[in-house]
């Protein structure tokens, strides 16, 4: 195996400690930050009345959300909504590590974008099996033309670490491609 496969792109100064201590200081900054602020909503608003922050783009308006993202799982019976979303997190978490750590090798971004989502995801799983649902509060929208679904800070470490993790990959992908055409003088 050569320096350019999956996997082999680790950093040696950077030590296995270290990367686990940056993904549960990211995961865990991310959580507490979403809890607190979701804490806040509920003290300051009432469910579903809105407050305007920047007129015709942002408002906050406390939302409960016991479907899942975008209304999924709005569908399926309240017994098995809970099980099921806990299951699929679990599996989505355990399915993007794998194929991150073994496509990516460890490295410091990699290490930030598992704890963004990590975070993210732990702490909405944590409304959701304390409260069966999980409170949203900031809504966008553009005027009256485009509106958003409701979110928290939670969505956005998910959305961030994952864009970045993305990000990487498709850098990664590119680097490869690269040095392939150059190896192989095409």
């Amino acid at each position: 195996m050569n320096q350019t496969e999956p996997g082999m792109n680790q950093n040696p100064r950077t030590s296995p400690s270290l990367r686990t201590v940056v993904i549960l200081t990211v995961a865990a900054t991310a959580g507490v930050l979403d809890q607190v602020t979701k804490w806040i909503a509920a003290q300051v608003l009432l469910p579903d009345e809105s407050l305007e922050i920047i007129p015709g783009l942002l408002n906050l308006k406390l939302r409960a959300n016991p479907h899942g993202a975008f209304g999924l799982f709005a569908d399926l019976p309240e017994g098995l909504r809970l099980p099921i979303l806990l299951a699929l997190s679990v599996l989505a978490m355990f399915a993007i590590v794998t194929y991150s750590v073994k496509t990516l090798g460890w490295n410091m971004t990699t290490s930030v974008s598992l704890g963004l989502i990590l975070g993210g995801a732990v702490s909405n799983l944590v409304d959701r099996v304390a409260r069966g649902e999980v409170p949203d509060f900031l809504d966008i929208h553009i005027g009256n033309r485009a509106h958003w679904p409701t979110f928290n800070l939670a969505d956005i470490a998910i959305t961030v670490g994952s864009f970045i993790l993305v990000g990487t990959l498709l850098h990664t992908w590119f680097k490869r491609m690269k040095l392939d055409e150059t190896n192989t003088g095409t």
